[in-house]
């Protein structure tokens, strides 16, 4: 997709628009990991780092039982959290970084309670 540098003060900055899909987002490195600093205009106070397998989701900042909700599934299929990021509330909606020991190979059981997920491995 198309990149582009941000200005001035945010030197370094890359905004990626995926083709295909209608995320945008905005990231940096630090040292050799590549870091999630904004997704579709939900900034995170703390980068994100994208390594190993991670899990994106999307869920309404009132509902914060699907962290918990998520633990279970993790625990029960033998998966370690290893890394959470969440990010500032858009429209009553925050996203979800979570480091992951392992993929997890069905995310059916937390489509539920989550409006959007997705998992990267990098």
């Amino acid at each position: 997709g198309d990149v582009a540098p941000e200005p001035d003060s945010s030197a370094g900055l890359l905004q990626v628009s995926l083709q295909g899909t209608p995320h945008r987002v905005a990231g940096t490195v630090q040292g050799s990991t590549p870091v999630l600093r904004e997704l579709n205009g939900a900034t995170f106070k703390q980068p994100a780092p994208l390594a190993g397998p991670i899990l994106i989701y999307r869920a309404k900042a009132s509902e914060p039982s699907t962290l918990s909700t998520l633990a279970g599934l993790l625990g029960k299929v033998g998966v370690q959290l290893q890394s959470y990021h969440s990010s500032s509330m858009v429209a009553g909606e925050q996203w979800n970084v979570v480091g992951l020991s392992t993929p997890l190979s069905d995310l059916g059981e937390l489509k539920p309670h989550v409006m959007e997920v997705f998992q990267l491995h990098l």
